[in-house]
């Protein structure tokens, strides 16, 4: 079963603020799973919002599967 994480969990592994997690949501460019009122983030959602912005953090122009595995790895 893969992981799924909460918004605080996202605000430590991304470095983004709850509302800009939640603006990334309401323009869909951050896939989410909604239970209820509570909404779960799952680890291919990140890793595909992480290929798609581009983070500052990570400046190449396209992040490899395996360049993601590895920062899964360090966070």
């Amino acid at each position: 079963m893969e992981n799924l994480y909460n918004k605080y969990d996202l605000t430590e592994i991304l470095g983004l603020s709850i509302s800009t997690i939640d603006n990334k949501m309401k323009d869909n460019s951050l896939g989410y799973y909604k239970f209820g009122k509570s909404v779960r983030f799952s680890e291919d959602q990140i890793n595909e919002f992480l290929r798609k912005n581009n983070r500052e953090k990570y400046t190449s122009s396209m992040i490899t599967d395996n360049q993601v595995e590895r920062i899964r790895n360090i966070i």
